[in-house]
């Protein structure tokens, strides 16, 4: 059997296959995009919620977000059995072996704190929580609900009393930093420290430096 095409037909499908095989190949030799963090973020509850939480209830979260970016938590239900120093019932905030907070009750007291419009975030790039509840409740209590994300850390901006990153120019971007200096100086190998002071030579340009991975701080 033989196809046959009337006049114009076949350069037509010629011209027709000759554009798609140039678009096929510009996008396979197209340069990949720039690879972007997955996003982070979520609802934590205390179980049962928006019911009571039973007793003898531990019940814990590890979160983690990527190299340069700090969590941010905060609350939109609070209501836990309030207790001196937050023993029986609590949540529980932590990075590491650093304790950022430990919270109960309503409201804050002389000696428990409740979170309230209050924000918490993480000094490094991990956030844990963790939720107790003792053997037994007066009253029911609803418990929690909390929504949490990743966010970059801005390392360039510094509390009082903090050394800076830089010696001279520090440059933010997302997940990490990097520094320049100004002109006349040369930047360290360690990409912080600036030295020199002496007139550049004609035609020197400066670098970028390679950008560092972020110094997780708590601003």
């Amino acid at each position: 059997m033989r196809l046959q095409t009337g006049p114009g037909q076949g350069d037509g499908f010629t011209m027709r296959l000759l554009v798609f095989l140039g678009l096929l190949w510009g996008s396979a030799a197209a340069p990949p995009g720039p690879q972007w963090p997955e996003p982070v973020f979520g609802r934590l509850v205390s179980p049962g919620f928006p019911g009571e939480y039973a007793n003898n209830q531990e019940w814990r979260w590890t979160l983690t977000a990527p190299p340069g970016y700090r969590l941010r938590l905060y609350f939109t239900h609070f209501h836990l059995e309030l207790s001196y120093l937050c023993e029986y019932d609590y949540v529980k905030l932590s990075s590491g072996s650093q304790e950022l907070a430990t919270l109960c009750g309503q409201e804050s007291t002389d000696t428990e704190r409740a979170p309230g419009n209050d924000t918490f975030y993480s000094p490094a790039s991990s956030l844990d929580v963790t939720f107790r509840s003792d053997y037994s409740n007066e009253k029911p209590f609803t418990g929690f609900e909390a929504f949490y994300a990743a966010e970059d850390i801005d390392e360039c901006q510094v509390a009082p009393g903090q050394a800076a990153p830089c010696d001279h120019h520090c440059h933010n971007h997302l997940g990490g930093f990097y520094c320049s200096c100004r002109r006349g100086y040369v930047l360290h190998e360690n990409k912080r420290t600036c030295s020199g002071g002496r007139r550049a030579p004609s035609g020197w340009t400066p670098s970028r430096p390679t950008p560092l991975a972020g110094t997780s701080r708590l601003l």
